[in-house]
């Protein structure tokens, strides 16, 4: 998909018009609160934040609450909500920063690459992150067993669970609930904690 297609109709229809959109405005607050209830836990701090592919910023009010004052860079391809909401426009293989930082989010956006693309953006989440990264896609899985196909957008390439736990496991160790750990991170991951 090219970034044309992320426009206001596309954002209307999945994330603002209560009677098609994909999720609740809650449940971005309590991804944002069981994000920061269990980097916590992990004794992982976060001061900043890199939320990349953010579309309308949904996590932010949230990550606000768990992380107090956090800083949260925010980026997406979409013109529309870049301009409405005042986020860096630009994609993950373009962004270029000289620091790292304690969370990367990527959520719901790698299903709209193509393979290649999405391997070079798992590679660039793992040089963007030295802690920790929060990463959700639809999967093929997904597609067939868990989400309501009249509301998710079927405009995606969907790739198998396990190619991605591939190129994940490569630099990330996962800890479950879509947060992943950095494997030169100094975090301590008991055996059950993480697969």
């Amino acid at each position: 998909m090219t970034a044309n297609a992320f426009d206001q109709a596309y954002f209307e229809r999945f994330y603002f018009n209560r009677r098609t959109r994909i999720a609740e405005p809650a449940y971005f607050d309590h991804l944002a609160a069981f994000t920061g209830a269990y980097l916590k836990l992990l004794d992982c701090p976060v001061a900043r934040v890199l939320d990349m592919g953010c579309g309308a910023g949904l996590l932010h009010r949230g990550l606000r609450r768990a992380f107090r004052g956090v800083k949260i860079d925010a980026c997406d391809v979409s013109e529309y909500v870049c301009e409405r909401f005042g986020w860096q426009c630009v994609s993950i293989e373009e962004y270029e920063v000289k620091r790292s930082y304690d969370l990367v989010i990527c959520h719901d956006v790698l299903q709209y690459l193509d393979d290649k693309a999405a391997g070079r953006a798992i590679d660039k989440l793992a040089s963007l992150s030295h802690r920790a990264l929060l990463f959700g896609v639809l999967t093929r899985e997904d597609w067939e067993h868990n989400c309501d196909q009249t509301l998710t957008d079927s405009n995606a390439h969907l790739r198998s669970t396990a190619w991605y736990r591939r190129r994940l496991g490569a630099h990330f160790r996962n800890a479950g609930g879509g947060l992943y750990i950095k494997r030169d991170a100094s975090v301590v991951l008991f055996s059950l904690e993480s697969f």
